[in-house]
């Protein structure tokens, strides 16, 4: 531990510091294990209050905690590499890059993506930065201590840290009802938790599929998926494994077959972060979706779906945000932002134009089904490839 808050404190991934204000959390944590005489890297999950997941699942616990500070070290780096004086190059490849995808008649935000898009127009940042965000995702924080982090998070406005902040909260008192075997109306238990998430009409995202063209219309679009591929895609990744948590926990059949499906989950986002092969093909190169990572908790709990893949998106468009080179002001323009997601009855799309949406890039580019069992794009195979029998050749009956 004292190595990794070391690290956290004084790192400079691509040549670039942390902001002071993580500094100043950080030597508050090292200096609080310091006291409490921790000395040996320890497990920090005792007081995060999601005890169900810290209790059987550690391991887990840990990675959907890391998620949000992922989340706020990608912004940190983003702003960073934008203010270098380095990145002009990568500027003017980004801009080009945009300009095509808004010229291409076919250009969609879920369309199939290609691995090769890896490397980004900022890839010697991504390549400096890369390697320091692996090694944070493997470390361990609390729940409170994700707090503070994020607080101390000089990216983004306090208003977005907030709704970032409920979002997690809400996605892991899902897991949690899901987890809790003493607990027989799932049903009811979501949905007063829904209840509750939306009371704080301020910081929370609406329990209804926004219109796409908040992602793909605005002035930013695309820019974070563009310019920061292998950052996104590290970031999607942590979104896919809550995503497909919740899944399993929800159609496992008992407690063996939990267990084995949260090791194999873990295993395969471990493969997705940081495979043992080197590079970084499997990490997802689109948002991952409840329609298509989780559908049986899409088709149960739709309202509470559509609030986590709000605050997906929402992640997205704030990474726009920073690093489109021709935003002005960044802070408004994310509070903008924020306000339209937070709204609840306008910017609003019908359940099948959203389906047709998040349906349309396949599962593949957002991570593979929770099982896993998916090492190639599912789009354009055949029938035999794909196993399916043709209509014709099914016995009468």
């Amino acid at each position: 531990m004292p190595e990794l808050l070391e690290w956290l404190s004084h790192r400079r991934i691509g040549a670039i510091e942390v902001n002071k204000k993580m500094k100043k959390v950080m030597k508050q944590l090292a200096i609080g294990l310091c006291v409490a005489g921790l000395a040996t890297p320890v497990a920090l999950h005792a007081q995060t209050g999601n005890e169900l997941i810290d209790t059987r699942f550690p391991e887990l616990s840990r990675y959907l905690n890391i998620s949000e500070v992922l989340q706020a070290a990608v912004y940190d780096e983003i702003v960073a590499s934008n203010n270098s004086s380095d990145s002009m190059i990568g500027k003017t490849l980004l801009k080009e890059a945009l300009v095509e995808l808004r010229e291409a008649e076919v250009s969609h935000y879920h369309s199939a993506s290609d691995h090769m898009a890896m490397l980004g127009p900022f890839r010697v940042f991504e390549s400096r930065a890369t390697p320091g965000l692996q090694a944070m995702i493997r470390s361990e924080f609390s729940a409170d201590e994700t707090d503070e982090v994020l607080a101390a998070n000089g990216s983004i406005p306090p208003i977005a840290v907030e709704v970032l902040k409920r979002g997690r909260d809400f996605g892991n008192r899902l897991i949690e009802i899901y987890l809790n075997d003493t607990l027989y109306d799932k049903h009811t238990a979501v949905d007063q938790a829904l209840e509750e998430y939306l009371s704080d009409d301020a910081h929370s995202v609406a329990p209804h599929p926004k219109t796409s063209n908040l992602l793909s219309e605005h002035s930013a679009a695309y820019s974070f998926r563009v310019g920061f591929p292998q950052l996104s895609g590290l970031t999607w990744a942590s979104q896919w494994l809550q995503l497909a948590t919740l899944e399993l926990a929800m159609i496992s059949k008992n407690d063996a077959d939990l267990e084995a499906n949260i090791a194999n989950v873990i295993s395969l986002y471990e493969e997705k972060i940081a495979p043992e092969h080197g590079g970084l093909m499997n990490l997802p190169t689109d948002i991952p979706t409840m329609p298509v990572i989780a559908p049986n908790l899409y088709s149960f709990h739709p309202g509470a779906a559509y609030v986590l893949d709000n605050i997906s998106v929402l992640k997205v468009v704030i990474g726009d945000i920073l690093v489109n080179p021709d935003v002005l002001d960044r802070t408004q323009a994310i509070e903008d932002m924020v306000m339209q997601y937070t709204q609840k009855d306008t910017d609003l799309d019908n359940e099948t134009d959203y389906l047709y949406f998040v349906l349309r890039g396949g599962i593949y580019n957002q991570g593979g089904p929770a099982r896993g069992g998916m090492d190639e794009p599912d789009r354009n195979r055949t029938r035999e490839a794909s196993n399916i029998q043709h209509i014709s050749n099914y016995p009468m009956r």
